[in-house]
C-alpha cells in the first residue's frame, strides 16, 4: 500500500501557469511593475516557504448508491459514478499545501496596506497548490504504472456533484489511517473549507482497465512536466509561451 509523505517537493511553478492565474490573456505580457512583483513573490517563497504532499492508498468498495472508502461512507454520487464508471477498485487520498507561511505572510502584507504583494503571493500560492496537486497526480501515475494500473483524474470535495461539506470527512479518513502525522496544520472550518485555504484535498481511482476512455485519463488537466505517463496533452500546452525572464534582466 504505499504512503508517501515529502517535505521537499518540487515548487517551480512554470511561468505559464502563474500568469494564467494572475490573469494575463494569452499574448499578453506583464509590464515592468508586475514583473518585478512576480519576481519578488518567488524569491519570498522560494526563502520562506514549506510546501508539502502526502499521499496514501486506501480500499474502495462500490454498490448501488454507496461509496466506501477505507470503512469510511461518502453521501456524493458525482464521486461514486465516478470511480465507479472508471472501474477503480482502488484510490489514492491526497493532501497537498502551500504551508502556512504563505497564507500569514499574505494576510501581513494585507494589513500593512501593500495590496500589490499581497496579490502576487496570494496568486503564487494558489499556482503552487495547483503545481503540487499536479505533482501528486504524477506521483500516483508513477506507482500505478509499476503495479499494472492507470490513475484517474483527481475529484475533491466543492468539486461539481461532491458538496464541501463531506471535506472534514475526508480530511478525517486521510489522518486517522496515516502512519506519520501531516507536517503542518490542516483543518476544516465549518464550512468545510480547508484552513489553511492553500491547500487541497482529493481522491483519485486507481483501475486495471487498459482502455480508459477520455474521462479517466487524469493527462489533460496534469500540468506535470516532463512526465513519461502522459496519454493526451494537457489542454494548457498550446498556449502561446511568453518570455519567462523579465525584461533587460
Amino acid at each position: 500500500m504505499i504512503e508517501i509523505l515529502d517535505l521537499e517537493p518540487d515548487r517551480t511553478v512554470s511561468e505559464a501557469e502563474y500568469r494564467r492565474l494572475l490573469g494575463y490573456p494569452r499574448g499578453k505580457a506583464p509590464g515592468d511593475r508586475a514583473w518585478q512583483l512576480a519576481a519578488w513573490a518567488r524569491s519570498w517563497y522560494s526563502a520562506h516557504g514549506r510546501p508539502w504532499l502526502y499521499l496514501r492508498e486506501v480500499s474502495v468498495e462500490i454498490s448501488a448508491g454507496e461509496l466506501v472508502l477505507d470503512g469510511t461512507r461518502f453521501a456524493s454520487e458525482r464521486i461514486r459514478r465516478h470511480l465507479h464508471d472508471a472501474g477503480a477498485d482502488r484510490a489514492v487520498l491526497f493532501a497537498v499545501s502551500a504551508g502556512t507561511e504563505c497564507e500569514d505572510e499574505a494576510r501581513s502584507l494585507w494589513e500593512a496596506a501593500r495590496p500589490d504583494e499581497y496579490f502576487f503571493l496570494e496568486v503564487l500560492g494558489s499556482a503552487m497548490v495547483e503545481h503540487l496537486v499536479a505533482a501528486a497526480t504524477s506521483r500516483i501515475c508513477t506507482f500505478a504504472a509499476a503495479e499494472g494500473l492507470r490513475a484517474t483524474p483527481h475529484f475533491s470535495p466543492g468539486y461539481p456533484g461532491w458538496d464541501v461539506a463531506e471535506q472534514p470527512r475526508l480530511l478525517a479518513l486521510l489522518v486517522r489511517g496515516s502512519r506519520q502525522p501531516l507536517p503542518d496544520r490542516l483543518e476544516t472550518l465549518p464550512s468545510g473549507m480547508l484552513q489553511p485555504k492553500k491547500s487541497q484535498l482529493g481522491v483519485i481511482g486507481l483501475t486495471r482497465r487498459s482502455g480508459a476512455t477520455a474521462p479517466a485519463v487524469p493527462c489533460a488537466a496534469c500540468s506535470f512536466s516532463p512526465c513519461p505517463y502522459r496519454r493526451v496533452p494537457y489542454r494548457g500546452e498550446r498556449a502561446e509561451r511568453l518570455p519567462a525572464t523579465m525584461p533587460g534582466a
